[in-house]
């Protein structure tokens, strides 16, 4: 009987297993599963799998179940207290009571990978961690291999089991489930590396692609560093087209061999330089060959992968940019120089200097022109350089609109420090680009205050020698009169004795009376001298004053003394305009020398009527030191002078005559430290 029996059960296995293993495909296995275990008599089971995206255990294959069947062993990984979820971390096969009573009892049996041998890649490698050996030890969530990544199949086969059963039965059961897992594991194992020798082709196919693609030569090599793949632009010189590129061929493998070679044994797997002949155009080539190596798993080197770039125009074009590079840094330096020039002239001129864009925008200002424009941030905080530059502005703009290309026009500005007029002569000049449109303006702006301090210079050097030579006339006239009183005594005294001269004594008296009258001739030519031979006609007071202040103003402004100017409408007067300003110029320069700290200048003309006549009145007052009461007195007499070794005492002797050859009138009030007042009165003209 026991014989019979183990005869029986072995049949049965073998049966069961052939009916398996004509499964060719792993979704396969479920169906036939269920089929062998129908065979065996269980009338109700299903396979359920594991799907860990959505943390559920859901079934897949079933036989003669029920809805109420189904639903029971579908679950949530997560419900640790589900019996199946138990059977899982566990991997071990149990039997399960129903939930409720009258419900049958269940056989619940786990499926996943496992395998008595390890996976090719753990037994070439001799690395432990195979999940087909160490399964059990490994829990169902982490099912991925270490070795080969591989991704394990979970299942759970539940049977319904009738009321009487027995153990021989169940070992019948679990012996056939048994079978069914081991050959799902060797098609999974199957499909698998099926799977990743499709992936491979794809991804040779794709590599293939991708190096036909490119128009760089690409050489895939071995460790002995022989060509395992190359595209078509590799071809051209590693592939022999004919008879006489077969010495080119060769000779190009050497090259490249030797270049690999070189890389691998200096331990420079970059790149290199290397020349290759064009079997095609049998011309030489210059690539910049740039490898990188490939390496297994356990980092065995395998090959290495070659791209070489063409950088034969590359390097011809970085011969010649190195050349430009020389030229242009020569060009660079002569204009370096040529700035330098500029820089040194333009620091020199002595002028402010603007230049301007094509939009009358500022775009250069050299260290006087900022001084009197500023920057940006010193315009908005001084007004008066605020003023300067919308002055400046204003004048750009309509000069660079204009169709002149040179312009010298007066520009008035107000300095900075001392906020006084100072009147620049502004000459512009334009540069055109290369279209003959506006790139640039220029502009020069020369302080006229230097050609009038020139004239001003001229002009005190012409009053000087004016008033020394007045005052020598009238020292030779005062001389020639006080001398020609008593030469006159003396002629009529020679005259009566011309007839109490006896004969010896003639030639003597003929002597004295030659010579008396050669003395009486140079009298005359002395006061000659002094007399007043300039033309004399109307003139405009007015005119006069106006220039005479506008002489001194610069000279005034230095001096810190401000100018209050008051004038009426005036008729005309006789006499000789330039005398006139030799007067008010002597008044103008000591009242300036009065007020050494400073003052004010008071400046005012108008008609006065004493009588039935009228005067021309003009008034020159200052607020300096005055003049002593000691000398109002003697103050027009020559040589007399308060300004000690400055001054020569013959200013005020000069005005005084001047105006009194004119007919009018000169007085003057003083105070010490309160200041002192010229009047004149000319007459009008009739």
């Amino acid at each position: 009987m026991r014989v019979s029996k183990r005869r029986v059960e072995a049949g049965s296995r073998a049966t069961s297993s052939l009916g398996l293993a004509a499964a060719e495909r792993s979704e396969e296995i479920y169906p036939l599963l269920l089929d062998e275990i129908a065979a065996l008599g269980y009338s109700r089971a299903l396979i359920a799998t594991v799907n860990y995206d959505a943390a559920e255990i859901r079934p897949v294959v079933m036989r003669n179940c029920s809805r109420a069947f189904r639903e029971r062993f579908t679950s949530s990984l997560h419900a640790a207290e589900n019996p199946m979820v138990q059977v899982l971390n566990a991997l071990e096969p149990r039997v399960v009571a129903g939930a409720k009573r009258g419900d049958a009892y269940v056989y619940c049996h786990p499926m996943f990978f496992r395998s008595p041998m390890p996976c090719l890649e753990a037994d070439r490698e001799r690395r432990p961690g195979c999940l087909g050996v160490d399964s059990r030890n490994v829990q169902f969530r982490q099912q991925v291999c270490a070795v080969c990544d591989l991704e394990s199949f979970t299942a759970l086969v539940n049977v319904e089991l009738p009321r009487a059963h027995s153990k021989t039965s169940l070992k019948r059961l679990t012996t056939v489930i048994e079978v069914a897992n081991r050959l799902l594991s060797r098609l999974y194992k199957t499909e698998q590396y099926f799977n990743r020798i499709a992936e491979m082709e794809v991804t040779i196919a794709q590599m293939q692609t991708v190096m036909e693609s490119m128009a760089d030569p690409v050489i895939l090599t071995g460790p002995q560093h022989r060509a395992i793949m190359q595209n078509k632009a590799a071809e051209r010189f590693f592939r022999a087209s004919g008879n006489g590129s077969v010495q080119a061929v060769e000779l190009n493998n050497m090259l490249f061999s030797a270049a690999l070679t070189s890389m691998v044994v200096s331990g420079s797997d970059s790149s290199c330089d290397l020349t290759l002949v064009d079997t095609i155009r049998e011309e030489e080539v210059l690539f910049e060959a740039v490898s990188a190596p490939s390496f297994t798993r356990d980092g065995r080197r395998t090959g290495n992968v070659t791209v070489m770039r063409d950088v034969t125009d590359l390097r011809r074009a970085d011969e010649e940019l190195r050349l430009n590079y020389e030229r242009l840094r020569h060009a660079e330096e002569l204009v370096r120089q040529d700035r330098d020039r500029l820089n040194l002239i333009v620091e020199n001129v002595g002028d402010p200097i603007v230049v301007c864009n094509k939009d009358a925008k500022i775009v250069l200002l050299d260290p006087l022109a900022q001084d009197l424009f500023g920057s940006d941030t010193e315009s908005r905080r001084s007004r008066t350089r605020l003023r300067n530059q919308a002055k400046l502005d204003v004048y750009l703009t309509r000069f660079t609109d204009s169709f002149s290309e040179r312009e010298s026009t007066p520009l008035r500005l107000l300095h900075p420090v001392t906020r006084q007029e100072v009147e620049y002569d502004a000459r512009s000049g334009k540069i055109y680009d290369e279209r003959g449109h506006v790139a640039f303006t220029v502009t020069v702006l020369r302080d006229l205050t230097s050609v009038r301090r020139v004239e001003q210079l001229k002009m005190e050097r012409r009053l000087l020698e004016m008033e020394k030579f007045a005052a020598a006339g009238r020292l030779a006239g005062t001389i020639a009169h006080e001398v020609n009183n008593p030469l006159e005594a003396i002629k009529n005294c020679i005259f009566l004795l011309q007839n109490s001269v006896t004969a010896e004594a003639s030639p003597v008296y003929e002597i004295l009376k030659s010579e008396t009258e050669r003395v009486a001739r140079i009298v005359r030519q002395m006061l000659g001298l002094y007399r007043n031979t300039e033309q004399v006609g109307r003139f405009d007071v007015n005119s006069v004053v106006e220039d005479t202040l506008t002489l001194f103003a610069r000279q005034l402004e230095r001096a810190g003394v401000r100018v209050e100017s008051q004038f009426t409408g005036l008729p005309a007067s006789v006499g000789s305009a330039d005398q006139l300003r030799q007067v008010l110029s002597n008044l103008v320069v000591n009242a300036k020398d009065s007020m050494s700290q400073g003052g004010i200048l008071h400046v005012r003309t108008r008609v006065r009527r004493y009588g039935s006549n009228e005067y021309i009145h003009i008034m020159v007052a200052d607020t300096g030191c005055g003049i002593p009461p000691s000398m109002l007195h003697s103050m027009f007499e020559p040589f007399v002078s308060t300004k000690g070794e400055r001054g020569t005492g013959l200013g005020l002797w000069i005005v005084k005559g001047i105006i009194e050859n004119h007919g009018g009138k000169l007085r003057v009030k003083s105070k010490v430290n309160a200041g002192t007042v010229f009047t004149i009165d000319l007459p009008v003209a009739r």
